[in-house]
């Protein structure tokens, strides 16, 4: 009887098979449509505007400051002391005392850099602290320089994304009374540079890049959605805009002595070459807005 009993119990084991592995499926399939959704979100959505903080009062003298940001171009100009490459530059122009400080985060795309513009949002990990921006912004700059958008293009993503959260950067420090340098998407050998990725992250790419329909030679791209953008927002008449062509007017075919060996980042001769021209820019813009006032 026992016996006849378990094999009773096994027949409709089997017979409700179906609807274990359905079960299970349907588990699987909602946690990678769940993890879709989040990486989706997060890689390919603009952020989330945040409430913009007061950065205080900007402080009772003459010296002019000037601020860098943004991914690893601006971590460089930190790292190969280029603030003080900035202010021999600008000091040639200008009796005023000059001052300036950089901060990057290497790797990160728009969408971190304005993230990491507050101080509460910079907490996932104690260690990221250190790529806030907020207490350069609390500083209060005349100019902050965005180097951004790099890693947007290395990593395929739609220009909606980098346009969208390069305007939100602009408007935090508008808003503070920084006047924002918008430095064009630079010269680089991105066909050379994801061409050393291994064959599982060139598929990953290749997957975004049909995606967002953005690929190796897409700087143009970027270039004229930013120009669009600014233009649509009335931004152009609030920032300083440097194109790339005012200091690397043939790009990196014509240039490859000012990068390193991975074609994608400057070294310090090309450091020279941009902060001269920053300086340069920057001094004229304040002097002209001076004269304004």
């Amino acid at each position: 009887m026992q016996l006849y009993t378990v094999y009773r119990i096994l027949v409709r084991i089997r017979r409700l098979k179906w609807l274990w592995w359905s079960l299970v499926l349907l588990a699987v399939f909602g946690f990678l449509g769940y993890k879709g959704y989040l990486y989706i979100e997060k890689e390919l959505f603009v952020a989330e505007e945040f409430p913009i903080y007061d950065i205080g009062p900007h402080p009772n003298d003459d010296t002019l400051r000037v601020a860098v940001i943004g991914d690893s171009w601006a971590e460089y100009h930190a790292s190969l002391e280029c603030d003080t490459i900035f202010c021999r530059f600008a000091k040639r122009l200008t009796s005023l005392p000059v001052k300036c400080f950089s901060r990057g985060h290497s790797g990160k795309v728009t969408k971190e850099i304005y993230c990491d513009m507050f101080a509460d949002r910079t907490v996932e990990h104690a260690w990221e602290k250190d790529f806030c921006t907020q207490p350069l912004l609390e500083q209060h700059p005349d100019y902050c320089i965005i180097m951004a958008g790099i890693n947007d293009w290395r990593l395929y993503r739609p220009k909606s994304f980098y346009v969208g959260n390069y305007r939100l950067m602009l408007n935090v420090l508008i808003q503070n009374g920084i006047r924002p340098v918008v430095m064009e998407v630079p010269s680089v050998d991105m066909k050379y540079y994801n061409g050393k990725r291994g064959l599982y992250r060139r598929c990953v790419l290749n997957l975004l890049s049909l995606l967002t329909k953005i690929g190796d030679n897409s700087a143009q791209d970027y270039r004229d959605a930013m120009r669009e953008m600014l233009h649509e927002t009335g931004l152009d008449e609030k920032v300083l805009f440097i194109p790339m062509s005012a200091w690397n007017s043939g790009g990196i075919e014509a240039h490859p002595d000012i990068y390193l060996d991975d074609r994608l980042h400057l070294n310090l001769d090309g450091y020279h070459v941009m902060d001269s021209c920053m300086a340069y820019d920057v001094i004229k813009d304040y002097m002209k807005r001076k004269k304004l006032k």
